[in-house]
This record gives structure tokens, C-alpha cells and sequence, in this order.
């Protein structure tokens, strides 16, 4: 057996065990599927086998685990993960390094095989599942879909027999997931024994061998894929199965709109040009909604759909065209007073300390209101989750609450993005109801690819495609849902060019020495050496391939020293004090994490024989980096949807509730994130105690000499001045 186990679990803070005397085997080459409602168990098993638990994740457990023969007991997570490799849920947050190439080499890193090897094995990866166009990119520039494929190659890489995947589809889309079907398959076909928990089941017709139904910690059943395959509906949701064919998906009746139905949405002409590129996201969009209809919006990823329903929301302005609610022209601000949207980034939109809160959050709580919510937590199967804070909530519990929160929104007009993400077949049917009532208050817009949810609420569906309306479907019968079906089937991920190879000048240590420096000097009260330092930062800007940043740098500093030249001892001394300090920082931080430079400061630092642990801690610090404005970005839309803090007076008025509304969950995400990290680095043997080695090469050049010449005379002439 190449997984034997029996195990009972218990978390440290928990009343009761989450596993109960939970037993099973799986051979060589089988593929087994972890099912079941959210919060069954499913992932603290695997965290068991991969032996997260109890090393990482604290609590009581007994029993055995064995992985091809091998006792667990006594392993570091580290050498588990030798056996036994694990891909996590969310694709965004369990990547160590920016570059897509090392990061399916980290592991190999650990692990001290020879750099030639590290090379060979991160190519082969890439080539046998035909994903060259994903090497040496910035993962994240990448899709949901792409970053879950590197995590599988960088598994893949590390040559296990054993593989684990826990919900790897929770957050991709159609195509997508076709991409990890025919990955797995491949797997399969080397003989890999796979292991996974997953609530969407069929695109692993053909995979699967069996289904473990898990219910209260235990196995309730185990089912061969055959079994499985005859399972009438009514079987499926007796035991919290999703359907294990689209084809079978059957359409409920749906009640008719009245043709005097008056329309609510026109959208006329909508174009959208996104950061000044040539080809606009969106180009000619137009199409009405009527009062009380559900419209689901499909596409492939990238043609359109988020970035139409913000339009709509008032959460971006259009370049052109224009949108009208109940006849009437709207501009952005009035449309967010009318239009909620729901993020597919559920942890964005948590503003309290409590899931009731949340839920009460901006209404009038009154004692009719507090019935409301209470049938509506039970009905959502909730209630006793209304204590805990909404970063405590599992990712399917997340997606929930949000959708609750639409329901009691008093917008006519709410847009959904993928609102069934991570939801097993219990709750997609508690979603799929909560939508159709909402729609007798309100008008709901759908991005989705789920094509269970489309065939349970939608009225029709519209394919966009290159940023344009291709096509509108009915969604009455069977047949108009294998329509769509087809239509989503035939994307795919777009080619893109590869990017020009910027050649790096100098090596990381080159730049660790100056940025230490750096902070040193601009600590100082020696404004001259600071603008010596300041002087040579540009040069090393400019040498590094940098041109906009360093002429903006260089254009700012300029104008600011003319300033006070012709007006002295004003606010612009000051500011000649102060902006070189700051901009400084942001300037030299671009330098170490910017392009692939994150990932070769990595290995720098490893070269120097660090600690793991201090260069985990580094690389957690340059993981959030380059997403922190596109987060801040997103938290800031969720306020404005939201209603709150919509105008400066407000956020005036009151400032210390706006600022925790922005810091709280940016570092409650951070928490979680890093979390998630930490655990993924533990499985690739961070912490292995053996020497490590490096996939890149790093050597120094005479530009590194030069610089340093540069900045030891600009600190001599900083300290002579």
C-alpha cells in the first residue's frame, strides 16, 4: 500500500475531535477522491498524511500513518514530504519565489540535488506537460488556473510517488480545469497515486477510482468510480455529491418574466481602455436587463466580464458609452449607490470582528431585522458559525457570507463573481435557492463557470469574448445548457509572447550591500550624504535597466532642489529633507524584488549560508511586495460598493474607523497568507537539515566593482561636503 493510515484528530482549540477513528489504504496508481460537506474533514486528513498536523498545526492525534512503507511517526515535515507531495487550495498564496521556473525548483533546492539536475528536472517539467509558454514568468502575472499548474509541476518536480491535493479547482475556472484534468491524467498514467478532496467531481471521469464520502470525521462509504457513476440524484445529495457528469445536468423550471417586465440595466456602447494599453478590455458592450431577471455572464478568462461588471458597479468609469439604470444616464458615483458587487476575493470584503456583524454591518438592527438575519444564517447552515470571525471561516463558509450579505443589501441591482467557488453539493443547493430569492427584490448579474449554478437560477447567459458580446443563449432546457457547456469548452489559455530578457548587471549581494547602506546613511542627519547616496542610487537605477523610475526619481529630486533654490526656507527645505529618504526606500526595494531580482536576492542570501528560517521570513516580505497596491486596490473598491466611506467627509468624520477598515483585513490577509506559505515551504523541505543548493547562477562582474568604487567615493565626498 502505497498510503495506509488510521487516525483521530482533535485541533488544540476545538471542543471535539474533527477526525474519528478514520481508517484507509490506497495502492499503487490509484486515485482516490475525498468527499463531503465543508468542514468534514477532508483537509485535516491530508494534513495528517502530509504531516502538517500536529507538527504545524497543533492538536491531539493518534493512531499511524504509513506512506510506501514507511511509519510517518518521528519524520520532520520535511522528509514526509520526500514521500508525499502536496498541492494546496489557493494557488495565490503558496509560492515561495516571484519566478515561475524557481519556484517548481525550490524544492529541489532543499533537497541539495546538484544545480545541472535542479536545471534538467524544472525543464523536463515544463516540456512533458507541454507548459513552456509558463516558464520563467512572474507568477503573479499569472491566472488562477496557470499559478495551480506551476504548484502541481513544482510537485511533479520533486519526484514522489504520493501526490495530495487539497480542492486544487476551488478557484479555477471551466478551462482551466480542463488543463488539471489532463495533468492528472497524465499523472495517473506514471503510475503517481493520487489523493485528493474535491467538491467539483467531474472532470475526473476517467481519473478516479474511488470516492470516500466523509461525514463527522468518519468514512461514511467508499464507492468505486462505477458505483459512483449510477448514483440516481437523489443519491447525490444524500451523501453532499456534486454531479459527475455535465451532461446529466437536468434544468428546473424557472419562472417566466412577463414581457411588461420593465428594464432596469441598458448598457449602451461600454468601451473600457485598460492602463493605457492599445486594445481596449472592453470595446462596444451592449445589452439591457429586465427588473427581476438573473443573467449569468461566461467567457474565457481575460475577455471581460469582471471588468464589465465594475463598469456597472461604478467601481471603474468607462472610456466610453454609457450605462442607465431605470432610464436614466448614471454616472460612477450613483451607480455604487445602486449596484453592489461581490468579489471572487471573499477575505476583501470582511469588515468586523464577527460573521453577525457582518451581516449587520451598515443596516439598522432591529428586532425584525435580527429574525431576518437568524432564519438566514440557519437557512445557510451558519448559525453557529455566527461568533467567529470571517478570516476563521473556511473558503466555501467565506463565499457564503458574502453571498448573505448581498441578500440584505438594499441595492436594486447586485453582480455576483463566481459566487459557488468551493462549495460542496449541500451548499451549492443553499446558494442556488438564496439567489433565487433574491431575485424578488433584486436584478442579479453572474460571472460564473459553474454550469450547475447556470442551469439552477440563470434566465440566459452572454458570452463574451475579446472583450466584445458574442453570443446570448436561452437557459430553459437540458439541450441550451449543453449549449453553453460547448461554448465554454472551446477556450483556452491565450498565448503570450515571451518578454524580452532584461540582462541583470550586478549581483544581489552587490545590491544587499547598497541598500544596507542605504538605510544607514539616510538614518543620518547628513543631508549631503544622503544626496550623494540618493545621486548613485539613480546611476545604479539607470544601469539596472530601470528608465522610468529613475527619471521620474531623478526629475522630482531635480525640481524639488530648484524650488528651494528660488524660494528658501519654505515647506519645499522641507520636502528637500524628507523625499529623498522615502522616495529612496520605495526606489531601492524595486532594485532587490523587481523583474526575477526577488528570487536571485533569495539566492544570494542562501549563498551566504543564512538561516532557512530568516530567508523564509524575507521571502514572505517580497511575496507581498509586488501585490500589495493591486490589494489595497481591491479593498478600496469593496468600501465604495459597500456604501461606506463613499466621500472624503465621511472618511473624515471618521478616520479611525476608516483606517481599521483599511489595515484589519490587509493584515488579517497578510496573517493568513503567510500561514499558508510557511506550511507549503515546511512540505518542500525548508527545513531539512542538510545543505542546499541553488537553480540559478549567480556570479559577480566588473559592473559590480565599479558600483561599489561609485558608492564608497559618494560617501566620501557626502562625509566631505
Amino acid at each position: 500500500m502505497m498510503i495506509d493510515f488510521e487516525l483521530a484528530f482533535q485541533y488544540a482549540d476545538e471542543k471535539f475531535p474533527v477526525l474519528r477513528q478514520i481508517a484507509g489504504n490506497i495502492p499503487k496508481g490509484r486515485c482516490v477522491v475525498l468527499c463531503g460537506s465543508s468542514g468534514c474533514g477532508k483537509s485535516t486528513l491530508l494534513r495528517c498524511i502530509n504531516g502538517l498536523i500536529p507538527q504545524f498545526y497543533e492538536g491531539e492525534r493518534t493512531g499511524f500513518c504509513q506512506l510506501n512503507g514507511q511509519d510517518t511517526a518521528g519524520m520532520s515535515i520535511g522528509e514526509i514530504g520526500e514521500l508525499a507531495a502536496s498541492v494546496f487550495q489557493d494557488p495565490r498564496s503558496q509560492f515561495f519565489t516571484v519566478n515561475s521556473s524557481n519556484e517548481v525548483a525550490f524544492g529541489l533546492e532543499n533537497h541539495g540535488l546538484p544545480q545541472e539536475k535542479i536545471r534538467k528536472r524544472v525543464d523536463e517539467a515544463f516540456r512533458i506537460f507541454h507548459l513552456e509558454r509558463l516558464k520563467d514568468r512572474n507568477v503573479y502575472e499569472l491566472s488562477s488556473g496557470e499559478r495551480q499548474l506551476i504548484s502541481i509541476l513544482s510537485a511533479w518536480a520533486m519526484d514522489t510517488e504520493i501526490f495530495l491535493l487539497d480542492e486544487p479547482t476551488a478557484n479555477l475556472d471551466f478551462a482551466a480545469t480542463q488543463q488539471l484534468k489532463s495533468i492528472l491524467f497524465a499523472l495517473k498514467k506514471q503510475g503517481k497515486t493520487l489523493l485528493l478532496s474535491e467538491h467539483r467531481l467531474y472532470y475526473l471521469a476517467g481519473i478516479a477510482d474511488e470516492y470516500w464520502v466523509i461525514k463527522n470525521g468518519e468514512i461514511q462509504g467508499r464507492y468505486t468510480a462505477e458505483e459512483a457513476r449510477r448514483f440516481s440524484p437523489e443519491q447525490r445529495q444524500v451523501l453532499s455529491l456534486r454531479t459527475l457528469d455535465l451532461a446529466e445536468i437536468s434544468v428546473p423550471e424557472k419562472p417566466q418574466l412577463q414581457k411588461a417586465v420593465p428594464e432596469v440595466l441598458c448598457v449602451s456602447d461600454i468601451r473600457y481602455t485598460y492602463k493605457r494599453k492599445l486594445n481596449s478590455t472592453l470595446s462596444g458592450v451592449s445589452f439591457s436587463v429586465r427588473m427581476h431577471e438573473i443573467i449569468g455572464l461566461v467567457g474565457a478568462n481575460g475577455c471581460g466580464k469582471t471588468t464589465l461588471g465594475k463598469l456597472i458597479a461604478g467601481l471603474y468609469r468607462a472610456s466610453g458609452g454609457g450605462i442607465a439604470l431605470f432610464g436614466k444616464l448614471q454616472n460612477p458615483k450613483r451607480l455604487q449607490k445602486q449596484v453592489l458587487f461581490i468579489m471572487q476575493e471573499a477575505e476583501f470584503q470582511f469588515f468586523t470582528n464577527s460573521v453577525l456583524h457582518e451581516l449587520q454591518y451598515g443596516h439598522s438592527v432591529t428586532p425584525e431585522f435580527e429574525k431576518r438575519t437568524e432564519a438566514l444564517l440557519k437557512s445557510m447552515d451558519m448559525w453557529d458559525c455566527r461568533d467567529r470571525h470571517p478570516f476563521s471561516l473556511s473558503g466555501g463558509q467565506m463565499q457564503r457570507l458574502t453571498l448573505m450579505m448581498a441578500y440584505l443589501s438594499d441595492k436594486p441591482i447586485v453582480i455576483l463573481d463566481e459566487p459557488t467557488a468551493g462549495q460542496d453539493a449541500e451548499s451549492l443547493v443553499r446558494c442556488t435557492a438564496l439567489i433565487r430569492e433574491m431575485r424578488k427584490e433584486k436584478t442579479v448579474l453572474m460571472i460564473t463557470h459553474d454550469l450547475e449554478l447556470i442551469a439552477g437560477v440563470c434566465d440566459r447567459c452572454i458570452g463574451l469574448s475579446d472583450g466584445r458580446i458574442e453570443t446570448e443563449f436561452p437557459t430553459q432546457t437540458a439541450q441550451d445548457l449543453q449549449t453553453i457547456r460547448r461554448y465554454m469548452e472551446r477556450f483556452h489559455p491565450a498565448e503570450v509572447p515571451p518578454k524580452k530578457k532584461q540582462k541583470e548587471l550586478f549581483h544581489p549581494v552587490t545590491k544587499l550591500i547598497f541598500w544596507i547602506a542605504l538605510m544607514v546613511v539616510i538614518s543620518t542627519a547628513n543631508n549631503n550624504l544622503v544626496y550623494a547616496a540618493y545621486a548613485v542610487l539613480i546611476l545604479l537605477t539607470v544601469a539596472d535597466g530601470w528608465f522610468g523610475t529613475a527619471l521620474a526619481g531623478g526629475v522630482s529630486f531635480g525640481a524639488l532642489w530648484a524650488a528651494n533654490m528660488l524660494f528658501p526656507n519654505t515647506v519645499f527645505s522641507f520636502t528637500l529633507v524628507l523625499f529623498p529618504r522615502i522616495i529612496a526606500i520605495g526606489i531601492s526595494m524595486r532594485t532587490l524584488i523587481g523583474r526575477n531580482e526577488a528570487s536571485r536576492t533569495l539566492a544570494a542570501l542562501r549563498n551566504l549560508h543564512l538561516p532557512e528560517r530568516l530567508i523564509m521570513i524575507v521571502a514572505v516580505i517580497f511575496r507581498f511586495f509586488p501585490v500589495l497596491s493591486g490589494d489595497m486596490k481591491l479593498l478600496r473598491q469593496s468600501i465604495r460598493t459597500r456604501g461606506t466611506f463613499v466621500t472624503l467627509w465621511q472618511k473624515l468624520r471618521a478616520f479611525p474607523a476608516y483606517m481599521e477598515i483599511l489595515t484589519v483585513p490587509m493584515a488579517l490577509r497578510v496573517i493568513r497568507i503567510a500561514e499558508t506559505l510557511s506550511a507549503s515551504a515546511e512540505t518542500r523541505g525548508i527545513d531539512l537539515k542538510r545543505r542546499k543548493s541553488n537553480y540559478l547562477s549567480l556570479r559577480f562582474s566588473a559592473w559590480d566593482m565599479i558600483f561599489c568604487v561609485l558608492l564608497a567615493a559618494a560617501i566620501a565626498t557626502g562625509l566631505i561636503l
